[in-house]
């Protein structure tokens, strides 16, 4: 017993005094390319005779080096090897569109794009709804993430042409000057909502320009046909600050006493859209003759309505609604005419804020479905374009239009415990109508006044 605790004692005093003579033992383990890095330092330092103080600065066991320079080409060829391998995460995801189907797909974004004719996703939706009707109840978010995740695998991403664009500058004085003296016409005169209404014109092209489309990532051109049809139409769209939306007022191209004069007069017979009212112009302008005809048909009906109390109508300072005959018109039916000062009618006028450009995104959506519908050579007629009027009009939700009023200033905001009439839209939409005596392959878009729902009809705000 003596000598253990005297062998104890001498080992701990030997201890203190050399700690560096008995550290734990640490082993380390080294990958493939640690030990490559070591050999080849230790080959540029071509000192072979030092091998042990190499070992000791490389903090490695001199018989562990010997062992990995024995080893060396086994240990490049290993590090090759990783190297050059690429990770693999099995099978993935699979798919949910069907081999042929993706087929199909992709020749017909090849067969567009070799005819330089746009290409969206909206499209493709559309080429897959034609081809499989099964997937008519699929969502809005599962189908776009389809397409997009099939562009993705196929090499097909979103280009854009040239693209030009203006700033406007306007004065936050006169805009506030503005709100404020409508807010005090409106409270003098003790006009409610229902009776301020805002008009505007728009241009609607038969066949819609895109500066996108679908084509093969790395392309050195891209280049986008222009549409065959080169027919345009006149559109005045206009709504009341508490959410009523006026029957579209359509200018067609046409001669008055011409055929196409005839036709919309009797536009029942020949398939036109009850939804809308029309007229004809030589250019398919606004003149002070389709004005008139505008105030008999849209105004004055409704300020009827209104059994003699006064109306403020807000449009902007377009020549012909400057005209005194116009403004004769207007005010003969008990109407305050107001005008929208020149040069601000994008942060005054409500249809330019939050109206036209969704009318505009329903109208690319129904000439999208068309264009996969039908063949290239084809022009959409008349009686289709008042359909997709129609529709693109229909689709204007309440909500939007009141919160487009509140936003200017005019009206109360919607709050979120009021019950909406309408939920937010889906630019994906199924415009097909199998049951349009009119012609089976056309574009029937639908003429009630209620729409259905987005699980019928497949929007951003811009896919």
């Amino acid at each position: 017993m003596f000598f253990a605790c005297k062998s104890q004692a001498i080992m701990s005093t030997l201890i203190l005094a050399s700690p560096e003579k008995f550290q734990p033992s640490l082993r380390r383990s080294f990958t493939v390319s640690e030990k490559v890095n070591v050999l080849e330092k230790f080959s540029n330092e071509q000192n072979e005779n030092c091998l042990s103080k190499f070992a000791k600065e490389q903090s490695i066991d001199r018989s562990m080096l010997c062992r990995w320079i024995q080893k060396k080409d086994d240990l490049l060829a290993a590090n090759e090897q990783r190297a050059s391998a690429r990770r693999v995460s099995g099978a993935g995801r699979p798919s949910l569109i069907p081999e042929d189907i993706k087929k199909a797909l992709f020749s017909f974004v090849e067969g567009r794009r070799y005819n330089n004719l746009p290409v969206t996703p909206r499209m493709i939706y559309f080429e897959w709804y034609r081809l499989d009707r099964s997937i008519e109840n699929l969502s809005e978010h599962c189908a776009r993430q389809r397409i997009y995740r099939f562009m993705r695998k196929s090499g097909l991403v979103m280009r854009r042409t040239t693209h030009h664009a203006q700033r406007a500058r306007n004065d936050p004085q006169i805009i506030n000057d503005w709100i404020n003296y409508m807010e005090e016409t409106v409270k003098a005169y003790g006009i409610s909502s229902d009776r301020i209404a805002n008009f505007d014109e728009t241009d609607v092209q038969f066949c819609v320009n895109t500066n996108t489309t679908v084509a093969l990532r790395g392309e050195k051109t891209v280049s986008v046909r222009t549409p065959n049809s080169s027919n345009r139409c006149t559109v005045m769209l206009g709504v009341s600050a508490d959410g009523y939306k006026f029957p579209p007022y359509v200018i067609y191209r046409g001669k008055s006493g011409a055929r196409v004069a005839k036709e919309i007069r009797k536009w029942d017979d020949h398939g036109y859209s009850s939804g809308c009212k029309y007229s004809v112009h030589p250019k398919a302008w606004m003149n002070e003759e389709t004005m008139l005809d505008w105030v008999s048909k849209i105004w004055k009906p409704y300020t009827e309505t209104k059994k003699g109390e006064l109306t403020l109508l807000v449009i902007d300072q377009f020549s012909v609604h400057l005209m005194q005959s116009v403004k004769k018109a207007i005010e003969d039916c008990g109407t305050l005419l107001e005008y929208v000062p020149k040069g601000y009618t994008s942060c005054l006028q409500v249809c330019d804020i939050g109206l036209n450009k969704p009318f505009k995104d329903h109208m690319r959506a129904a000439v999208n479905e068309w264009m996969v519908a039908n063949d290239v050579e084809k022009r959409p007629d008349r009686p289709t374009v008042s359909y997709w009027i129609n529709h693109a009009w229909q689709k204007i939700t309440h909500a939007t239009i009141i919160n487009t009023w509140a936003h200017i200033g005019i009206g109360c905001k919607i709050t979120n415990s009021e019950e909406k009439e309408d939920e937010e839209d889906a630019y994906f939409g199924s415009f097909m109508d199998d049951s349009n005596p009119r012609n089976e392959d056309i574009l029937a878009l639908r003429e009630s006044d209620e729409i259905s729902t987005d699980s019928e009809y497949m929007e951003t705000n811009d896919y």
